[in-house]
């Protein structure tokens, strides 16, 4: 009895979801970094920091690179907004994080102030 239960529920819950619109969420931060430095950068960079608009999403990634060091980039919304390269050392990735913020915060605010500028009124 309890496998025609299922049988029913699961296509209903699968119409429900099929047929409710895709949502974006916004102001969502992250963390797609896969190395101890990678994770240290990100806490470093969300430490403290709420992000100065509602309406982006901001997404760390990392892909490691056994040469050089591993490249972490940033990107708001799809665009690429911060990229640098980290090495294996937890050594200056505080004053990495810390200028990407800055970096960030300019982003936001200069497309905010240009979306404003096409508001008609």
């Amino acid at each position: 009895m309890k496998r025609y239960g299922l049988g029913i529920l699961l296509p209903a819950l699968w119409l429900t979801a099929s047929a409710q619109p895709n949502i974006e969420i916004g102001g969502l931060i992250v963390d797609q970094t896969v190395s101890r430095v990678g994770h240290l950068f990100y806490q470093d960079l969300i430490s403290g920091w709420e992000p100065p608009d509602p309406n982006v999403t901001i997404s760390v990634n990392e892909r490691p690179d056994i040469f050089a060091g591993n490249i972490i980039w940033i990107e708001i919304n799809d665009d690429i907004v911060f990229q640098d390269r980290v090495g294996t050392r937890p050594s200056g990735i505080e004053e990495k994080a810390q200028a990407a913020r800055a970096l960030l915060e300019s982003y936001i605010q200069r497309n905010k102030d240009a979306l404003h500028g096409l508001e008609v009124y």
